[in-house]
């Protein structure tokens, strides 16, 4: 979208329905912006969930402790 193109939609609409229009464009980006960035780190903790378990299993196994209880 151009200069020329925003300078009419405010002479047309207002500027606060532009602002408007402005901010839930915005709003829905970082929205999904953030849903990507969570699923990677809820992806991480998962997989570092699994290595401390299986950490967890090593060091019971290498002290004679019981095994780890899934």
């Amino acid at each position: 979208m151009d200069v020329n193109a925003i300078v009419q939609l405010v002479g047309s609409l207002g500027f606060p329905i532009v602002c408007a229009c402005a901010l839930f464009w915005y709003l829905n980006k970082e929205r999904e912006s953030h849903k990507e960035e969570m699923d990677s780190l809820n992806k991480t903790i998962g997989e570092n969930t699994k290595a401390l378990i299986q950490l967890q299993d090593l060091v019971a196994y290498l002290t004679g402790a019981k095994n780890h209880e899934s």
